[in-house]
């Protein structure tokens, strides 16, 4: 409902002259002179035919323009809000069309199953506030399901997409039912469904009455072999896991009346269902015998708000709900109108069903949260201005699920009870403090203080007109001199490109992305790895490296060159991990569990080209036995490795480490990567190796490392990296970044403060030397023109007057003596005397005047002196000062680098802007000051699922944001989700940046990072540029063999001098 002035618009009524023509229908009129037509539509006839002025989007008629215009004049301005956004300054209709989209929007987030339920809880309800109304029906369903609803499954510590097929509610719900029906097998039950299929609201007191008192005996099984929780029945157990036919309902038998079972009171919710339209009737009959068994209403009684959480817990639990529920892969369709489609089978659970509890499951968050359920209450429901006034479903949605709209007797006596209490203490208040007082003052009024009292009456009320008048004014003037049109920054696919800034060469297309990121799918793997090793560098005593020497080190591959990058990656994270606790030989268990499952490979290959190392057929009894005599005491050959510079037998500590902490469902590829450690081809019968791999047989894991799938060297790293996360090291890390975060908030806050204050002298010293008629700025260029404007007035003083030639000698005679004498010193006769004067005699005025604007000019000099070096110092300060203040904003990155890596921001179309320099250990400058990088590239990530979401949810996606996707990103720069890019050339991001709208909140938000941080970034592409250029060109890094034996030692010499290899860890 738009509002204005915090008030609902009030529309015109139809008017009297034309009331009479429409029918009344509620009344049964039928004299109206209008006819129905054969489509429903009420025509007058030609005699009573007017023209008449109407608005369509109010439905009101108008007499005559004068009405119309003013109606209309009154619509347009810019005095109303919208009730669901909160936004204001609009017309009706803008603030009319935002409430119907954003109301669009939020009924398709809110989750469907869950809509029909919640406003059927609500109704009728008699809550104050509506964040209290919220509260009490979130902790409701929070932990309540209904079928056919998204949700999450927690599985083995990981979440899935899953749907709810059905809904199975506790068994000592069905036998509370049973044991209240009871007492009273003679009367005849018949289920009531609205038009949807659900059931009618029920009363709070029936159920209570129903429900409480009554031994809870849990019937029979509910299916053979299978109890419900909380059943006392010792043969049988509870089902694990539920897997019905696709194409089959599973029946649930329930006792029979004859077996000694009862049957639900009348009234009772228990007795209903939402099976839907082939529910049928429980009982047909007075002496209680069961026709066609039905699931009891789910959820029926927990979300019942009349009742207490306690109350609703104890009677209806939500822990003793089953759901069985069908997993969702990756890109399944959307397939909620039919359950029992065939799922994808691009996921490890896709398409299982499975059968869990209510602690396992979840919403995702941004689908049912306090926010979220706030607005769709306040959108969906409605209440009047009366005190007591219960909470009423719109006419509209409760039709649509089959709500009851008319108010039960019940609440309406409720209602009418707390008003009268209401109004009786509102009686007694006013009572007590005002009415008799009032009554007796009155009453005892004389005609002169009578008369006072209303001349001041009239005088408040006149004051109070003048001031609701002049607010008035003003805010007519203010909105009459603000600018018109859309506040920016707003919404970034809102924002469009203006023809002015077309005209004025602002680029439309972004620059084209890099989309040849190394290792393909596995790169977000490749860049968190890198990542972790170097924000944690000091915690694992590993000294920082690019992510371009990592990537060299992932793909060197000879075997004679050992790569120290690769060598102290793994022995730090193993050392740090050593000291968590493991069992002995868990791999080799796993190894021997999974022969027994006759599972060949634990996990489908990724990749075709690991499917031939994968085939040789090495069964598992031969690789335990290969893996006994390797890596036997691998801890205590840690501290020998760290002894050596070159990290000889390194790998054979790996596999060690990998027998000791890994199993198969820890780490899915372990026995595909033991395979190829400790076995590989035999060596080439021939020079060519034609033949090599025809045979396998046992190898030394040094010589087999090097040749590993680069994806599975980055997921022994990655899980290193997982073990490493939960050790003391890191933790450590972690708690002290938090202190330091607070002592860097502090300084900032001090720093801020003394600069402020420096400003502001440094800003009143200026503005007293401009200011000033007799001294100017406090620099060299003014001393030096005051110097020489008083020579030239010495000059002047000197040759002025007529007896200027004969007070010459006496001037030069009488200078010092008149200096002196002005700052208290004493001249002496035989001055005078030795040059021919007498000694009585005084200088002259034009002396006296001559010196004293020296002795002024020196002072004026010498402080002019003193205030320019105290200007220079607090400049000096202030640049001090704002040195700091960018070194504490790179701390401050360092350090909020370790908790979490944050994007710099996000473009309009949700694409996530990675730079992951300067974080942890790695900092943004070297020792001599010069910018130094790790990655030296901005990284691009497509929008998540979440966003990817938002964008289709809108209501011009198809015919307009697709278009614009198409048009400003490129043919080729559109990114998927979970897809990867990048810039490495100062010239792209320049161009990017040039291509953002500032207009837009996220753009707005990501140029202002990128201005913060730009002088690092482009520093760090052109030194990453320059070392690429400078770098030698090897083709020895993914070869072993050569021809000839003189190119293999050249090609071997290149690799040695190149950066990757000449690393040194400076930290061990």
């Amino acid at each position: 409902m738009v509002l204005v002035r915090r008030k609902r618009v009030l529309f015109h009524d139809v008017p009297e002259e034309l009331r009479h023509l429409i029918p009344d229908q509620q009344n049964g009129d039928t004299n109206s002179s209008a006819q129905p037509d054969p489509n429903g539509l009420y025509r007058l006839p030609a005699s009573q035919d007017r023209d008449v002025f109407y608005i369509p989007d109010t439905g009101e008629i108008f007499l005559d323009y004068e009405t119309y215009a003013a109606r209309m004049t009154f619509y347009k301005l810019n005095i109303f809000m919208c009730e669901v956004t909160g936004k204001g300054n609009m017309d009706f209709f803008t603030a009319m069309k935002s409430e119907q989209s954003e109301s669009t929007v939020l009924h398709a987030r809110f989750p469907e199953q869950l809509k029909a339920a919640v406003l059927r809880a609500v109704q009728w309800q008699i809550v104050g506030r509506l964040d209290h109304l919220v509260e009490a029906v979130f902790d409701r369903f929070k932990d309540r399901y209904f079928k056919g609803e998204k949700i999450y499954v927690d599985v083995q510590g990981d979440k899935y997409l899953a749907r709810i097929v059905k809904v199975f509610p506790p068994r000592n719900l069905k036998s509370a039912v049973a044991a209240a029906a009871s007492t009273a097998p003679s009367i005849k039950l018949k289920l009531k469904l609205s038009t949807n299929g659900t059931s009618p609201p029920v009363n709070a007191n029936t159920i209570a009455n129903g429900v409480n008192g009554i031994n809870l005996t849990p019937p029979e099984s509910l299916s053979p072999g299978a109890t419900s929780p909380g059943a006392t029945s010792s043969t049988s157990k509870a089902p694990s896991k539920y897997k019905p036919s696709p194409t089959q309902r599973v029946a649930r038998s329930y006792p029979s009346a004859a077996s000694g079972s009862h049957v639900p009171i009348v009234g009772s919710p228990l007795a209903s269902s939402v099976d839907g339209p082939d529910m049928k009737p429980i009982l047909d009959s007075t002496n209680g015998t069961s026709s066609t068994p039905s699931e009891p209403l789910i959820h029926t009684v927990g979300a019942d708000l009349k009742l207490s959480l306690e109350e609703a817990v104890k009677l209806d639990d939500p822990t003793g709900y089953y759901y069985s529920v069908q997993m969702l892969g990756e890109g399944a369709p959307d397939t909620e109108g039919n359950l029992d489609a065939p799922m994808s089978t691009g996921d490890k659970w896709s398409g299982t069903e499975m059968e869990v509890t209510c602690t396992a499951m979840s919403r995702d968050r941004l689908g049912f949260n306090k926010a979220l359920l706030k607005r769709f209450l306040k959108d969906a429901l409605d209440r009047t201005n009366a005190v007591a006034s219960p909470w009423v479903v719109k006419q509209q949605l409760a039709e649509k699920y089959g709500i009851e709209t008319q108010m039960p007797e019940e609440v309406r006596e409720g209602v009418e009870g707390v008003k009268k209490l209401d109004h009786e203490k509102r009686r007694k208040i006013w009572e007590d403090r005002e009415g008799p007082p009032n009554k007796k003052r009155k009453g005892m009024l004389t005609d002169e203080e009578k008369v006072a009292r209303d001349a001041e009456e009239l005088k408040k009320q006149q004051e109070l007109e003048r001031m609701e008048v002049e607010a008035d004014l003003a805010a007519r003037r203010a909105a009459a001199a603000k600018k018109r049109g859309i506040r920016y920054p707003t919404e970034d696919m809102d924002v469009k490109l203006s023809d002015r800034d077309r005209k004025a060469g602002k680029n439309l297309t972004r620059p084209k992305f890099e989309k040849n990121v190394p290792f393909g799918k596995s790169f977000e793997t490749f860049l968190m790895t890198w990542n972790f090793l170097v924000t944690f560098g000091k915690a694992l005593n590993l000294s920082p490296f690019t992510l371009d020497e990592y990537e060299r080190s992932l793909r060197h591959s000879l075997v004679e060159l050992p790569c120290k990058i690769i060598c102290d990656i793994h022995c730090c994270l193993i050392d740090m991990v050593k000291e968590r606790p493991f069992e002995r030989h868990c791999a080799i268990i796993s190894l021997m569990e999974l022969k027994t499952t006759d599972s060949t490979t634990d996990t489908p290959m990724t990749s075709g080209e690991h499917e031939k190392e994968d085939d040789w057929q090495v069964e598992i009894d031969e690789l335990v036995a290969a893996l006994a005599d390797v890596g036997v005491s691998w801890e205590t050959t840690m501290p020998a490795l760290f002894e050596s510079d070159v990290r000889d037998g390194w790998e054979p500590v790996l596999v060690g480490f990998l027998k000791d902490y890994a199993t198969t469902e820890t780490f899915p590829r372990l026995r595909p990567i033991l395979t190829h450690l400790v076995y590989g081809p035999s060596p080439p019968l021939k020079d060519d190796e034609s033949e090599a791999g025809s045979v396998v047989e046992p190898c030394h894991p040094s010589d087999r490392y090097p040749s590993l799938p680069i994806e599975d060297k980055l997921a022994v790293i990655q899980y290193l990296c997982d073990l490493a996360m939960a050790c003391k090291p890191i933790r450590t890390a972690l708690e002290s970044a938090e202190v330091d975060l607070t002592d860097l908030r502090k300084e900032k806050i001090e720093v801020n403060r003394e600069r402020k204050r420096l400003a502001e002298e440094l800003s009143q010293v200026n503005g007293d030397a401009n200011g000033s008629n007799t001294t100017a700025p406090l620099t060299t260029g003014n001393l030096e023109t005051n110097a020489k404007a008083l020579a030239v007035a010495d000059a002047a003083s000197s040759t002025s007057g007529p007896n200027s030639d004969m007070d010459l000698d006496s001037e030069k005679i009488d200078a010092s003596s008149d200096v002196t004498s002005d700052f208290g010193g004493s001249s002496t006769v035989g001055n005078s005397a030795r040059n021919g004067k007498d000694s009585s005699s005084r200088p002259g005025p034009k002396s006296i005047a001559h010196a004293k604007e020296r002795a002024m000019a020196r002072e004026k000099e010498k402080e002019a002196k003193a205030a320019q070096a105290s200007h220079r110092r607090k400049d000096d300060d202030l640049t001090k000062l704002d040195r700091r203040l960018e070194a504490i904003e790179r701390e401050f990155r360092q350090i909020m680098g370790l908790s979490r890596t944050r994007p710099l921001g996000r473009d309009r179309f949700y694409n996530r802007v990675w730079w992951c320099d300067g974080l942890g250990s790695a900092s943004l400058l070297g020792h001599s000051g010069n910018v130094v990088y790790g990655t030296g590239r901005v990284f691009f990530q497509g929008p998540s699922e979440v966003d990817q979401e938002v964008m289709e949810g809108r209501e011009d996606f198809k015919s307009e944001i697709l278009e614009r996707r198409l048009t400003e990103e490129g043919e080729d720069g559109t990114l998927g989700s979970g897809e990867w890019a990048c810039y490495s050339e100062p010239e792209q991001l320049e161009a990017f940046a040039a291509w953002l709208n500032v207009k837009g909140q996220r753009e707005f938000q990501l140029d202002k990072t990128l201005k913060l941080w730009w002088d690092y970034l482009i520093a760090g592409m052109k030194r990453r540029t320059a070392d690429l250029a400078s770098a030698p060109q090897s083709s020895a890094m993914a070869t072993t063999s050569s021809s000839s034996s003189r190119r293999a030692g050249r090609g071997k010499a290149e690799v040695a001098r190149e950066s990757y290899m000449t690393w040194t860890n400076k930290r061990r």
